[in-house]
């Protein structure tokens, strides 16, 4: 059997009983895989967690930058992979991250997360093609941000990109209309409550002009159109979240004001 590389796995979870089943196998080149599980979220999955080997730790979530601080704090290995459950490594990635590993030092490396799908369908457009998102890094001096949603890593040195081999994910998000919607209402709060901390506001007109102006972005000027159908939809939702973060923008500026 092949010596493990000197890898963390960092994963969160809640309800993806059927992500981490189908992830968790492909992770055994990494020495250990910590998994930080919500308790409010289904059992079952921090029960496949520990069933396929993973280290679980249970923390409520508050904030995507701050449950990742956590689970980076578990991590032991001189390297740590950061993937989400329901992404999935492309053939070829585990020999590059052997390579990088063993390679010359550097803080991070940037991995392509070039295929999305949405509702079982590949996208390729829509403004989601071609992502660079530091995925691997050394742990010693890495740290999160405390950002409630799109959090990053931030690192020692140099983040590259990877131009030797394959360095990429697949990104299996939004499977079914109901996980659209419920990710939709999730993220747009979070979203808002990140755009506050920035010190960015909203007026009455921002949810009447921004979501037409998102799903023009995207669906026109980003070609979401030649996704057909699911192109269309996967616009319609982001737009629609886009309203929903700017209502409660909005909402937030109106009641912090009267109070001030």
């Amino acid at each position: 059997m092949p010596e493990k590389l000197t890898v963390s796995v960092l994963l969160l979870a809640r309800d993806e009983v059927r992500d981490l089943e189908a992830l968790l196998p492909s992770l055994a080149f990494a020495r250990e895989v910590v998994v930080v599980w919500d308790p409010r979220g289904d059992r079952a999955a921090r029960d496949a967690a520990e069933r396929l080997g993973a280290r679980v730790f249970e923390r409520p979530f508050e904030g995507f930058g701050p449950q990742r601080a956590f689970a980076l704090a578990q991590c032991t290995q001189e390297w740590v992979l950061w993937i989400d459950a329901d992404e999935r490594l492309t053939p070829g990635s585990v020999a590059t991250i052997a390579r990088i590993v063993g390679g010359p030092e550097v803080g991070g490396v940037a991995m392509a997360r070039r295929t999305s799908f949405f509702l079982g369908r590949r996208i390729r457009w829509c403004g989601w093609r071609d992502e660079r998102l530091p995925r691997l890094f050394l742990r010693a001096g890495a740290r999160f941000d405390d950002a409630p949603v799109h959090e990053r890593v931030i690192v020692d040195g140099p983040v590259r990109l990877e131009p030797g081999g394959p360095f990429e994910i697949e990104h299996h998000s939004y499977p079914t209309l109901e996980s659209c919607v419920e990710k939709m209402l999730r993220y747009a709060p979070a979203n808002a409550e990140k755009a506050w901390r920035e010190g960015r506001r909203a007026g009455p007109l921002d949810p009447l002009v921004r979501p037409p102006l998102r799903f023009l972005r995207q669906y026109v000027l980003q070609l979401g159109f030649l996704d057909g159908a699911h192109g269309l939809v996967l616009c319609g939702f982001a737009a629609a979240q886009v309203f929903l973060k700017y209502a409660a923008l909005w909402d937030r500026t109106r009641r912090e004001g009267r109070r001030a």
